[in-house]
């Protein structure tokens, strides 16, 4: 009887992307297992296996982190246009207040929200107003008082 030829590069590409054990590969393709097993052990094809099989996983590693990636600038955009719709309405609600404890909640949802789209952006939720809080609280302490304006008391 002749003895049967294979196609040993096809063989071994199907090999290598396959997660069949030896054994199973050699009867899938009808292989003696005892010719496959030889060549595969000569050839040291499950080390090619190896290699390629970690390199689809860093492959797969590189892909699931650039779609959370996507996926998280995606969220902060869409938190971003909501924080800014929102400190619009604010600052729209601001204008026609008539109550000093009114704007004084307004003020601090102006600075939540200032907060919430500097944490959006990565950059530092710390005030970075030059001036202190004692004058902010002074200020609104005047608006308490009705001194509107410079937020300075009368004394």
């Amino acid at each position: 009887m002749a003895k049967k030829s294979y196609d040993w590069v096809a063989i071994k590409l199907e090999f290598v992307k396959s997660s069949l054990s030896t054994r199973d590969f050699a009867e899938a393709f009808d292989i003696p297992y005892s010719t496959f097993s030889k060549k595969v052990m000569r050839e040291q094809w499950e080390n090619e296996r190896k290699q390629i099989g970690s390199k689809l996983e860093a492959k797969s590693v590189e892909k699931s982190i650039d779609n959370r990636a996507d996926e998280l600038a995606e969220f902060e955009a869409t938190t971003l246009r909501a924080i800014r719709m929102a400190q619009a309405d604010v600052i729209d609600k601001i204008a026609s207040c008539k109550k000093a404890g009114e704007i004084k909640a307004l003020s601090n949802a102006l600075v939540e929200l200032q907060k919430g789209y500097r944490l959006a952006l990565g950059a530092s939720t710390e005030n970075q107003a030059t001036g202190t809080t004692t004058d902010f609280s002074q200020w609104l302490e005047s608006i308490d008082n009705g001194e509107l304006g410079t937020g300075r008391s009368s004394a």
